[in-house]
């Protein structure tokens, strides 16, 4: 008897949560002017000079027959805002004539060609909805805030104390070295300086293949205006295995790994290595620099 009213009590938790599960879809559906608005994410982060951002709203309203005004706020959540947005608040208007339902949040965003070395970032709150039975955020947990960050804008021309000091060096992935009980980059501290030629390039020197070769090589690092940090040329440690050509590194074209202005902890360095086939490449390869 007990063990049947154990079973019977899970049974009637089950079906009272599903009914409840059931209601919170179901309950709008007597009435179809009645529903629930939120937005899709909870978050967006623009592009470094995005002039504009589209938020899109989910808009669970079957029927809308005069449209829906749907009222916004922008609150602080780091930096101030202000320079970017022009207004705290605004109003979306879903129109019932547009039948692909698309409503968005769109804003304007202004100063996003303007360097800097900050990051912003704001919430937009749904407020508020004039037509009746419409609630904002379906549960609890319905997203009615939406996080806009604006990252960090890399200048065109570095400043001067960006990535230059003392690093740690070490191979990522590497063929020839490790290949033969060495390292492509002999692991240790490096330390970079501006490249008196051009102050968006950072130069070091350190071994190539140790035990092969005595030998420091100048080594330079670009970070270009397309936001990617490339080799900034050849690497040649005066090596071969073969008569196809010298052992060198060159820069790769394609892959590189973006730069940030606002952080300059870290760095992954792709490379080609062995282009030239002398020692069975070529490889990608890549090395890491961090900061101490």
């Amino acid at each position: 008897m007990k063990n049947f009213l154990k079973i019977l009590f899970v049974a009637v938790l089950v079906f009272t949560y599903s009914c409840e599960d059931k209601d919170n879809s179901d309950k709008f559906r007597d009435d179809p002017t009645t529903g629930w608005i939120e937005f899709i994410t909870a978050g967006t982060t623009t592009g470094q000079t995005s002039p504009s951002i589209s938020i899109p709203l989910d808009v669970s309203v079957p029927i809308y027959e005069n449209g829906l005004n749907i009222a916004y706020s922008i609150e602080a959540v780091e930096g101030d805002f202000t320079q970017f947005v022009s207004s705290s608040s605004g109003v979306v208007y879903a129109d019932p004539a547009d039948a692909t339902r698309n409503v968005t949040v769109d804003l304007a965003l202004a100063n996003m060609e303007v360097a800097r070395d900050f990051v912003t970032s704001f919430d937009i709150v749904l407020e508020s909805v004039d037509q009746p039975g419409i609630l904002l955020g379906l549960e609890e947990d319905g997203i009615t805030r939406h996080r806009v960050t604006i990252p960090c804008s890399n200048p065109e021309v570095l400043p001067s104390d960006y990535f230059v000091g003392d690093y740690a060096i070490a191979d990522l992935e590497a063929a020839i070295g490790p290949g033969n009980g060495t390292e492509n980059f002999a692991a240790g501290t490096v330390t970079l300086a501006v490249d008196p030629f051009n102050p968006n390039s950072r130069v070091f020197t350190v071994g190539v293949l140790p035990a092969f070769n005595g030998e420091l090589e100048t080594v330079s690092i670009n970070f270009t205006t397309d936001n990617v940090v490339v080799l900034g040329g050849d690497v040649d440690p005066s090596l071969a295995c073969s008569a196809a050509g010298p052992y060198i590194f060159t820069p790769e074209t394609s892959g590189n790994t973006p730069w940030d202005i606002c952080s300059d902890d870290f760095m992954t360095v792709i490379y080609m290595e062995d282009p030239n086939g002398s020692c069975g490449g070529p490889y990608e390869a890549s090395f890491t620099l961090t900061k101490l």
